[in-house]
Formats: structure tokens, C-alpha cells, sequence
């Protein structure tokens, strides 16, 4: 039996970065935009915010792991170095966003 390439499990790099990492992240930013503003109820922001950076780790991690899958291996690196700026911006928005709630 012999073991499958690596390189040739789970979703492509362009499904990973566009659909599940540009895509479904924009919803999740929209939807929290959204909520902002609106009279929301407190834990539903934390909870959205809360939302926002697991997804987020889970993004980096989902990206990371696709990019060897790349048709040309510059595509994969390109794709984790905005992927981990895109999760700096996120953490940061959610903390001083965090922040502003409290006061």
C-alpha cells in the first residue's frame, strides 16, 4: 500500500485563500460592521469579535498548510505573508475594537 502525496490532500490554495480566507472573512467583518451599527447587545459584539480571531487562527493554519499546493510556490508564499498580515490586522481591530466596547 503505498501512502498519497501529501502535497495532493485537502483543498486547493485558491479555494483556501479566496473562498474560505478573503471571502468568508469579509461576511464575518461585514456581519460585526453591521452589528456595530446597531443598539446590539454587548455579547453579541464580544461573541462576533470572539468568532473573528478563531476563525482567523483558523485561516492562517488552513492557508499555511495549502500553500505547498500551489501551481507555482510563489503563489503560496504570497498567499501566507498576507494571510498572517490580514491576521494582524484582524487581532488588532478586535482588541482596540474590544477595547472601545468597554469604556
Amino acid at each position: 500500500m503505498s501512502n498519497p502525496d501529501p502535497h495532493k490532500q485537502g483543498s486547493p490554495l485558491w479555494r483556501v485563500f479566496w473562498l474560505y480566507g478573503v471571502a468568508a472573512s469579509s461576511l464575518l467583518w461585514a456581519l460585526l460592521l453591521w452589528m456595530l451599527a446597531r443598539p446590539a447587545q454587548a455579547g453579541v459584539i464580544v461573541a462576533l469579535l470572539g468568532l473573528l480571531l478563531a476563525y482567523t487562527a483558523w485561516i492562517v493554519i488552513a492557508v499555511w498548510r495549502a500553500a505547498p499546493r500551489a501551481a507555482d510556490p510563489r503563489y503560496g508564499l504570497l498567499a501566507r505573508a498576507l494571510t498572517v498580515t490580514w491576521a494582524i490586522n484582524t487581532v488588532l481591530l478586535v482588541f482596540f475594537l474590544g477595547l472601545q466596547r468597554l469604556a
